[in-house]
């Protein structure tokens, strides 16, 4: 079974966690977690699991858009976003369910606690809220870009007194007149 990033290199039997076999590329560092394994390695370790994700470092990684087969069916492993702060993909297997985590991934994950919950990357409602949250920090950017930093903090602040204002609609009626005392 070789690497799906280095190709030619065969990947070693390790274990990544108490009871956590997986298959390391000893090369670029990645590492095969078959489908069953990981399965009964949270069965297995179920209580001993943290239930709330941490907030760890952000740590930041490059990605290469190449195609990747799995070392196991030889399927084309399909990335998703992980989000929450982290700029990297998990790529996994439509065929058997394997998860590909290139060098370091695990480390990130586990200290965010969210190495527990691989299968809950590849939902549509995890990738929906992956989705969600870079537009809005997609549009906090083009905010910041055409107010400057400054400007665009207080209106941010503003913004959040009006939505506590009981007659917002007249506020806003109000600052919209160009002449509203009709002096």
């Amino acid at each position: 079974m070789n690497c799906p990033v280095c190709k030619t290199v065969s990947l070693a039997t390790t274990e990544l966690e108490t009871d956590l076999i997986v298959f390391a590329c000893q090369q670029c560092g990645g590492d095969w977690i078959r489908d069953s394994l990981y399965k009964s390695w949270r069965e297995k370790h179920a209580e001993d699991l943290p239930e709330k994700p941490g907030n760890g470092s952000a740590i930041q990684f490059t990605s290469v858009d190449l195609a990747r087969l799995c070392p196991d069916c030889n399927r084309i492993l399909v990335k998703y976003k992980v989000g929450r702060d982290l700029d990297f993909t998990v790529d996994r297997c439509g065929g058997c369910g394997g998860v590909w985590l290139d060098k370091d991934e695990w480390t990130v994950l586990k200290d965010r606690n969210l190495h527990d919950n691989l299968y809950d990357f590849f939902t549509e409602a995890w990738q929906s809220e992956v989705r969600r949250e870079e537009t809005r920090k997609h549009l906090e950017s083009i905010y910041e870009q055409k107010f400057g930093t400054e400007t665009y903090a207080e209106v941010k602040r503003f913004k959040a007194w009006m939505d506590q204002q009981p007659l917002k609609s007249e506020i806003v009626a109000f600052l919209n007149d160009s002449n509203p005392l009709g002096v």
